[in-house]
């Protein structure tokens, strides 16, 4: 069988035989229509009897076509209310008995059908006989409920025409929407009482209303509404929840479905068409003043019922120091038991959530966040502890920061359930940034101390960063604030001082010498980003540039980098975080040592064809051989100098120095050459009589600085000298004579041996004397410089044990500028360098006079800010500092007060 789906349907005109012959426009008398809607009335009862199977439906809608054609809709319509009034009552009858019966059986647990919720003595969900009562009245209410609409769909196709015509003309509900307005009115709203009025007359009579009883006078009084089964049938479905929430109900499926059909049923009954009227039996059609019976009857209740129990179940979790516990249970929290059972389109459901969040997370946030064991605070610091991390690692070892992966996973649970109260996650962003505080105060602490070196304490920094950073892009999802609160906060306590520009140029230092020699390009480029992160922390950071640049000059000249990419790409991360002219130095520096090498190669070039044409009568001195000496030409300006006086060379050293200026300064014209005896070094040959048993002396090829170069040469006549002699004939600097001197006399390289006894120098007349019985088993013996606690406070220090100096000598443009030292606060914390303090000074006054150039008039609030502006990405100026530059700029005219306003400034041209 095929059908054509171009064919329209149409209702053709009934054959004009029994109750249908009445023609068009004859009237039909009301015995006739009271006989026609028995049929009608006979088949409503066979429906709801379950035999509509038995009936003739084309027959039925002919009857009913009938009666509307010849004007008794009225009568048809309000004949279809009663009968379904009828069975309706019937049905609330059973659940009415059903009801009464369950309260009577309830002993642990009794119904408020007034407050509409259960209460019992154990103060939770009612014990399980109770519930299955519940859950059997349910059942029953949902079953006739579900037969119901059922039965009201076969009785709409009887009564399509009615509702095509009559119920549109007159403006009354549909057929289908009045029996869910009966079920309403007569099932729902039924009183909880047992009369069965109207029951056995109400069949074939026209029962008013649909309920088959009279208002009763006492109905009108000013007294609390009766009891309905509505009520009774709420305050089961808030029990059940309950106990759904307690999770102790078997068959989850099915109560699932339980649930949810007795949900659509108070929506459907809540329908705008279906809600009555205060004026009218039936409501017309299309009625707005809605008056929802899952909102009156259930939304409220349930909504204070979620209230108390999520109240009652944080107090719970808080008084076990639970918290928000964690993994699987953590996020499950917020997904009310119940929420799910719920249709789509259940409009309480963002009040049920917002309660639950209110409950759980708003009202307890710093509890949860501050709780030991459980909360956020105690969760974050396992995994940023320094045990947890397991420890840090070297520099240029790359990361050694393993991270808990499952409290990662906690955290960003918890962070998860409070981002759904966005005024919550507050607390988790102070919970981050003290936690970060903590930490990097201890580490500040151990610096203080001496606890710990310099590059220990940026390995604990990077450390820190490693473990937060991943806190925050895993666990917190990367969030804006969260990264802006941890940059605040890292910043906060790395700019307590000068220390940590030092610290971090020492690491820096040991990364290039040490830790990235014969690392490929990805890892250099890995450990480099990893200092600049922390680099970009640094308020100060041309306190940071002083140091660097320090430490560069002795990587430099004393030929002590891992790598030169390594260093060159480090100069181009500054460069791009700080502009040119925070690198125009540093990139001096490395064109300096270019310009060095190929000077160095003219001059051996040259040297090589003075011995091809004559012999040097000056290397006579040095039993014919002369001394090698390599020179580093170094521009003033671009290296850390020293306003220190060269000392006194031995004869053969300052003979081949001599000729080397001799030959530059011919070779470049209008040049000065000071020489830096300080940042030298020496290759030296020194021979100690035999060894016992042997005729062979021995030598040793000892690597030492220029200063003790110039040492040990005066004991080639001489086997004891005291310190007032060696300063005189040498002309070394005191504490600088009293560092190489000791150095010298340490037990691993006693090359000389002390009078005094103890670590230190007594005085003028501590003799020092050849150490004959010196022995190495190396044949090159470097000879370190001890570590002064000096070392480590300015940018001239030598930065530890094994720390030599720079080149054979070095050399500087035009002379050399002022000292390069630190100065220390009464605290014994370092402070800004004094020549980084005077570059400041002229860097200030500089933005001061571009800025009032421009502005020509601006008061000091907005001055201070744009000079402070344009000066953050080296350092930030104090306001005091500010304040005292621009008296200084007033006092030497580029600036003066305005006579009405004296906060006012204007520029002087």
């Amino acid at each position: 069988m095929s059908f054509n789906n171009n064919r329209k349907l149409s209702i053709k005109p009934f054959r004009q035989t029994g109750l249908s012959s009445f023609a068009h426009g004859s009237n039909m008398d009301q015995s006739t229509a009271m006989s026609a809607f028995s049929s009608l009335s006979t088949a409503i009862d066979e429906i709801h009897s379950r035999n509509a199977s038995l009936l003739s439906f084309e027959e039925l809608y002919r009857n009913a076509y009938n009666l509307v054609l010849h004007k008794h809709g009225g009568l048809l319509y309000d004949g279809v209310a009663e009968r379904l009034g009828y069975h309706l009552e019937k049905s609330a009858g059973a659940l009415v008995q059903m009801a009464m019966g369950l309260e009577a059986a309830s002993a642990a647990g009794a119904v408020d059908s007034r407050g509409g919720s259960v209460t019992n003595g154990g103060g939770g969900g009612g014990n399980m006989d109770d519930i299955n009562a519940s859950i059997a009245f349910l059942s029953s209410l949902s079953s006739t409920w579900k037969e119901h609409r059922v039965t009201m769909v076969m009785v709409r196709d009887i009564f399509m025409y009615m509702d095509r015509t009559y119920v549109q003309q007159n403006r009354k509900m549909t057929v289908y929407e009045l029996g869910l307005f009966l079920f309403r009115r007569v099932v729902w709203e039924r009183e909880m009482t047992l009369t069965q009025e109207g029951q056995n007359e109400g069949e074939g009579k026209m029962a008013s209303g649909g309920q088959g009883r009279q208002m009763k006078p006492q109905q009108i009084l000013d007294v609390d509404p009766p009891r309905t089964l509505g009520n009774v049938a709420s305050t089961l479905l808030l029990r059940v929840i309950r106990q759904d929430r307690l999770d102790r109900l078997d068959d989850a499926p099915q109560r699932i479905a339980l649930l949810r059909s007795c949900i659509h049923m108070l929506l459907e009954l809540s329908m705008p068409n279906v809600v009555g009227s205060s004026t009218s039996e039936y409501p017309r059609g299309g009625n707005s003043s809605a008056i929802p019976v899952y909102e009156r009857d259930f939304e409220e209740a349930f909504l204070g019922e979620t209230q108390d129990f999520y109240r009652n179940e944080s107090a719970g979790r808080l008084s076990h120091a639970t918290g928000l516990g964690g993994g699987e249970a953590s996020n499950n929290i917020l997904v009310d038991s119940f929420a799910s059972k719920l249709p789509a389109k259940y409009s309480a459901m963002e009040y049920l959530l917002r309660i639950v969040e209110t409950e759980l997370i708003e009202r307890h946030a710093k509890t949860l966040v501050d709780m030991e064991g459980s909360g956020f605070a105690s969760l974050l610091k396992e995994v940023t502890s320094s045990n947890a991390a397991g420890g840090v690692a070297a520099a240029g070892e790359g990361t050694a920061f393993p991270i808990d992966k499952e409290r990662i996973a906690d955290l960003g649970t918890i962070y998860e359930l409070f981002s759904r109260v966005p005024s919550s996650v507050n607390h988790l962003r102070d919970a981050l940034s003290e936690r970060i505080r903590i930490d990097g105060r201890s580490l500040v602490r151990d610096q203080e101390t001496n606890a710990s070196p310099p590059a220990a304490f940026v390995k604990g920094v990077l450390a820190m960063r490693e473990r937060f950073g991943a806190v925050v892009t895993e666990s917190l999802k990367g969030e804006k604030k969260s990264q802006k609160r941890m940059k605040e906060a890292f910043e906060d306590f790395l700019n307590a001082d000068a220390r940590a520009a030092n610290c971090l140029a020492v690491y820096v230092d040991e990364l290039l010498r040490v830790g990235l020699r014969g690392a490929d390009e990805r890892k250099v480029a890995a450990e480099l980003d990893r200092v600049i992160v922390i680099f970009r922390y640094l308020a100060d950071k041309d306190v940071f540039e002083a140091y660097y640049k320090n430490h560069l000059a002795k990587r430099l000249l004393g030929n002590k980098s891992g790598s030169e990419e390594a260093e060159r790409a480090m100069v181009s991360l500054l460069k791009a975080e700080c502009g040119y002219q925070f690198t125009s130095k540093l990139e001096g520096m490395f064109n300096d040592m270019r310009i060095s090498k190929e000077t160095a190669e003219k001059y051996r070039s040259h040297k090589k064809s003075l011995v091809a044409t004559t012999s040097d009568p000056r290397d006579a001195e040095n039993g014919g051989k002369s001394v090698d000496v390599e020179v580093s030409v170094l521009t003033t300006g671009y290296w850390p100098s020293q306003n220190v006086e060269p000392c006194i060379l031995p004869p053969p050293v300052k003979a081949a120095m001599d000729r080397f200026q001799k030959y530059y300064l011919n070779t470049y014209t209008g040049r000065k050459l000071s020489w830096q005896t300080s940042t030298g070094s020496a290759e030296i040959r020194a021979t100690f009589p035999p060894a016992k048993g042997s005729t062979k002396p021995r030598r040793h090829d000892l690597t030492v600085t220029t200063y003790q170069m110039c040492i040990l040469v005066l004991f080639n006549n001489r086997d004891t000298l005291t310190l007032k002699q060696i300063r005189e004939e040498t002309q070394i600097p005191e504490d600088e004579l009293r560092r190489h001197l000791v150095s010298l006399c340490t037990p691993k390289h006693r090359i000389l041996k002390k009078g005094s006894k103890g670590k230190g120098i007594s005085g003028d007349d501590d003799t020092f004397t050849y150490n004959a019985d010196y022995t190495s088993k190396m044949t090159r013996v470097k000879v370190p410089m001890v570590s002064m606690r000096d070392a480590t406070l300015g940018p001239n220090a030598e930065g530890g044990a094994g720390d030599g100096t720079s080149s054979n000598a070095a050399a500087a443009h035009k002379g050399a500028s002022g000292a390069h030292n630190a100065s220390v606060l009464v605290d014994g914390s370092p402070s800004v360098p004094a020549s980084v303090e005077e570059d400041r000074r002229h860097l200030l006054e500089a933005a001061i006079v571009r800025i009032m150039k421009a502005r020509k008039t601006l008061n000091h609030n907005d001055l201070v800010a744009e000079a402070t502006k344009q000066l953050s990405g080296r350092f930030v100026p104090p306001p005091q500092f500010v304040k005292k530059r621009v008296e200084s700029l007033i006092e030497r005219e580029y600036l003066e007060r305005d006579e009405n306003d004296r906060k006012l400034y204007r520029y002087m041209a």
